[in-house]
């Protein structure tokens, strides 16, 4: 009896599903290594800095000249810091700290707003940022 050329049970469909399940296993091994490199190699910096938990009538007496809180984040390479800011007294700016010596300012933030901005120090990376209050 033949086996017939076409069909589920032909020659030709029990040939190509080997072959079929092999060259799908060779290409997952080759995907695997590239998506995981697009993935960021030193993960998310990100953090909160706040001088909220101060009443109004503290400014004055522990010198804080704006209450705001600001959240950040970077990935790597960390050229690039992204912030959001509320402030709710005063005004403030950020500064970020560049790992060649420079220092960008942000914009300076009045009260009462929240703000999302990013800050550069391309084409290197930031070291640090500090944080500008205004009465």
């Amino acid at each position: 009896m033949r086996r017939p050329l076409v069909g589920s049970e032909s020659m030709v469909a029990k040939a190509i599903k080997p072959l079929l399940i092999l060259a799908l296993a060779i290409a997952a091994l080759f995907a695997a290594p590239a998506v995981a490199s697009a993935a960021p190699a030193g993960g998310v910096t990100a953090g909160e800095v706040s001088t909220a938990g101060y009443e109004s009538t503290q400014h004055s007496v522990d010198g804080i000249n704006a209450v705001y809180t600001c959240r950040y984040a970077s990935l790597p390479p960390f050229q690039v810091a992204q912030f959001t800011c509320t402030v709710r007294f005063g005004s403030m700016q950020v500064i970020l700290n560049c790992q060649d010596g420079r220092q960008v300012f942000g914009p300076i933030l009045q009260a009462v707003g929240t703000y999302n901005f990013s800050i550069s120090c391309a084409p290197t990376a930031f070291s640090t940022f500090s944080v500008r209050e205004f009465s």
